[in-house]
């Protein structure tokens, strides 16, 4: 027997009772978000003393947040940040940001030839990983360093998020891997019908590659003449030819036989993105496979739990 529980604090108070919790996290995102939905009047416990009181009152932004979900007492912290705003309904709505919240009250400049950590840098940020980029003419005029982080997304098409202790990953998509997840259809997989088994011989897609030097200058190639069109970038190539190479070795990485989609899992096992889904299926064991997650929508509540994962690239 498998039992839901909880530990959702904020500003150290620790809520007894929620009506919902919902996270969402992906590596396409700047930021993951938490919307918890409590009753208007709850109880909160604070050094052990629990009383009534109107949440809304004692819930402001800015609060520390800290969500732990998990089965017969056993915890998994699921999302660290902060209150971003209240929604006065009923339930009331919570809605929480990751250290990504702070980023929008700091505003900096930035002028000259910089490497990417030095940009990191000067915004005030604890930098887990990011790559070896340098960027010759990146200007910036007192602008909040949210908007730095997106536009270093933007021109330089980098996957740049928020771990839970507050620190910042910026790298090329795909390239970081922070653990792995292993399921099992008509196991531990609740649903599967967001999921397709494509051929590579069927999969139409067009890489267009982009290549930034440290001067600013870019070059491009492209590959594949039909289908959707990927952009990806890459940084410092010798030339167009190890540009092209690169985008075409690109094309096989994404043209597998494979799956692509979304399944709904319990709780256990934990995942999150950047971490690498192991499929295996008793029935078709020669579709199994190890892929990687994109994001995670995580929903906690009255009528259960359960993880919506979506799966990428086959690695």
């Amino acid at each position: 027997m498998y039992t839901l529980c909880s530990n959702i604090t904020i500003a150290g108070k620790r809520l007894e009772g929620v009506n919902a919790v919902e996270i969402e996290s992906s590596i396409h995102k700047l930021m993951a978000t938490a919307t918890i939905k409590v009753p208007v009047t709850a109880v909160l416990r604070h050094k052990e003393a629990s009383t009534y009181i109107l949440t809304a009152s004692v819930i402001n932004p800015g609060d520390r947040v800290v969500i732990k979900l998990g089965y017969n007492g056993s915890l998994q912290t699921e999302f660290v940040g902060y209150v971003k705003q209240k929604n006065l309904c009923t339930p009331l709505e919570i809605v929480c940001e990751d250290e990504f919240y702070q980023t929008r009250s700091r505003s900096v400049t930035i002028e000259g030839k910089k490497t990417l950590s030095e940009i990191l840098g000067i915004c005030g940020l604890n930098v887990g990983y990011c790559v070896g980029l340098t960027v010759e003419n990146f200007a910036v005029d007192n602008k909040p360093v949210s908007w730095v982080l997106g536009k270093l997304k933007t021109e330089y098409g980098l996957a740049i998020f928020f771990d839970m202790e507050g620190r910042i990953y910026a790298s090329e998509p795909y390239k970081t891997i922070a653990g792995y997840a292993n399921y099992r259809f008509r196991y531990n997989v609740i649903k599967d019908d967001d999921l397709t088994y494509q051929r590579a011989d069927d999969v139409r897609l067009r890489i267009k590659a982009i290549c930034i030097y440290r001067d600013g200058t870019k070059i491009e190639a492209t590959i594949g003449s039909d289908g959707t069109e990927k952009t990806l970038y890459f940084y410092d190539v010798e030339d167009e030819n190890q540009l092209a190479a690169l985008a075409h070795a690109e094309l096989k990485r994404y043209s597998y036989d494979g799956y692509s989609g979304k399944i709904v899992t319990f709780l256990q096992p934990y995942a999150r993105p950047c971490m690498v889904a192991n499929i295996t299926d008793p029935v078709y064991p020669e579709r199994d496979g190890r892929y990687y997650i994109e994001s995670v929508r995580t929903e906690y509540g009255m009528s259960g739990a359960r993880r919506n994962i979506e799966i990428g690239l086959k690695v």
